[in-house]
């Protein structure tokens, strides 16, 4: 992402974005970044501060979920919907 001087549009946001995002909360600090004290949460936590940044803020597009299965994020409008099964669900439908 870098430095923005404009407006990031949530369709220009990607699931590689999403997923850096949610490794960032459970500590893993991006290179070019330095910080003395990380934030260290669980998966769970970390995906609820996602979940609260999608449909509380909406500043993160809420297409963007977690599987109850692997823990992976996935967009669940191309890999299946959060109500309708996990991800891993749907990669097993295919084959």
């Amino acid at each position: 992402m870098g430095r923005s001087y404009g407006t990031i549009k949530l369709e220009d946001i990607t699931e590689d974005q999403i997923e850096q995002l949610y490794e960032f909360l459970q500590g893993k600090v991006p290179d070019g970044l330095t910080m003395k004290c990380p934030p260290k949460l669980s998966k769970q936590m970390a995906f609820k501060i996602i979940y609260y940044l999608q449909e509380e803020l909406e500043v993160l597009p809420d297409n963007y979920e977690r599987c109850l299965s692997c823990g992976c994020i996935y967009d669940a409008d191309q890999e299946g919907s959060f109500n309708k099964g996990t991800h891993c669900d749907y990669h097993r439908k295919e084959l």
